[in-house]
């Protein structure tokens, strides 16, 4: 028996669960959450947080059957991720460095400039004259975020120094380590970037066009794949990300990282996590480009080789589907005629009648997602309006048209 302990129950890590089963592992879910999606999917599940490695190990303590450790869906879990690989001795362990430009926005900066990559000013420490201070003296609108939180969560919009301590105030609530980074804004196309390390370089790397809300949330509404990008920008891409690995020690496993590409040509990267990315992007890239993400991860993640064999890219999307508001689900139509689309690849649901659903206001709100994939870009936008028009949430007895534009 071969398990795989899985650090996360997010939506994000559904796929990894399902993919493992497939491929003959047994899965423990950790998670402090009973009621996480992944929980649903895992063959065991073990109620302890993804911050404590020490739980964990004692929980699991004896067991000769753990074969490899991966945290899919977030980058909360990679500290635990790092000391586990050590105290188990796996063959695949996150190097520090890694760990900390993951879980730190502004470590990875730091990482950026050190390698003399294209950037932007930014001041990051614990709120106090001496960050408002520096955070002043960049150029408004700025954006501050959490330096340790993921999905959206605290990024709050500030469009003058006047309103810096006010929108620290707000951003540090959802830091654990009591830090925020604030950012000068970057006006362009958002983008995500899916890569696979392999031995120290970049064997494999997608770039999606990310629609995002509008403030105050900033959360990703659809990943659009392939992404347009200027001549030359792509070969710089891959330079840069094969810079970045080294400079970490990153050897092995895969890399999700978000980018901005700036009215002036550049492409600026923003953070990084040393794991997938969440919201369908790993059933996007299989769909988009025929390489599964999560069969290279889960076989890097216990020493075993990868083959990779690339097709495409062929035009491929991935929906979000929100509320704009809270209440109590009562029903969904058009399920069924929207799986029987020919252009949907999967659809994934982690809301159903009964349960509370919020407004999106961060990642971990979405109530699903769809991926979808044709032969032109024509025949995948017509597809995603085919869905929007078709599938319905009704929240307090209220028809919602909950695709997000």
């Amino acid at each position: 028996m071969k398990t795989l302990v899985v650090l996360g129950g997010a939506d994000g890590s559904v796929g990894t669960y399902q993919r493992a089963r497939e491929l003959g592992y047994r899965t423990i879910c950790v998670d402090v959450r009973p009621g996480a999606p992944g929980v649903a999917v895992a063959d065991e599940y073990l109620q302890a947080s993804v911050r404590a490695p020490e739980r964990v190990a004692a929980a699991l303590l004896g067991r000769t059957d753990i074969v490899g450790v991966t945290c899919p869906a977030s980058d909360v879990g990679l500290p635990a991720l790092a000391w586990l690989g050590q105290h188990w001795k796996l063959p695949n362990r996150l190097p520090g460095p890694a760990v900390a430009a993951s879980i730190d926005k502004a470590a990875f900066r730091a990482v950026c400039a050190r390698l003399g990559l294209p950037s932007y000013r930014s001041a990051a420490g614990t709120p106090g004259p001496d960050l408002l201070a520096a955070a002043s003296r960049l150029r408004f609108p700025t954006l501050v975020k959490p330096v340790d939180a993921s999905g959206s969560r605290g990024v709050v919009s500030c469009a003058s120094p006047g309103r810096l301590a006010a929108a620290v105030a707000e951003s540090v609530a959802f830091s654990a380590t009591g830090r925020v980074v604030v950012e000068e804004h970057l006006d362009g196309t958002p983008l995500t970037i899916e890569a696979l390390v392999v031995n120290g370089a970049v064997a494999f790397h997608a770039v999606t066009e990310r629609t995002i809300t509008p403030p105050p949330f900033f959360v990703t509404t659809s990943h659009l794949l392939p992404a347009a990008l200027p001549a030359g920008a792509d070969r710089r891409l891959v330079a840069a990300l094969a810079a970045i690995c080294a400079d970490i020690g990153y050897r092995d496993g895969p890399l999700t990282l978000d980018a901005v590409l700036a009215r002036d040509g550049e492409l600026y990267l923003i953070e990084m996590g040393a794991r997938m990315g969440g919201n369908g992007l790993a059933e996007l890239v299989h769909s988009g480009c025929g390489v599964d993400l999560e069969a290279a991860s889960i076989a890097l993640a216990v020493g075993e080789g990868v083959v990779l064999e690339p097709t495409g890219p062929r035009p491929a999307m991935v929906h979000v589907f929100a509320a704009d508001r809270g209440g109590q689900l009562v029903g969904i139509t058009g399920l069924a005629e929207v799986r029987a689309l020919p252009e949907v690849v999967e659809v994934r649901l982690f809301a159903e009648p009964g349960c509370y659903v919020r407004p999106y206001a961060q990642a971990g709100y979405k109530l699903g997602y769809a991926v979808l994939a044709s032969d032109t870009a024509a025949g995948l936008h017509r597809a995603r309006q085919r869905v929007r028009d078709t599938l319905r949430f009704l929240v307090s007895d209220q028809d919602m048209a909950v695709p997000l534009p």
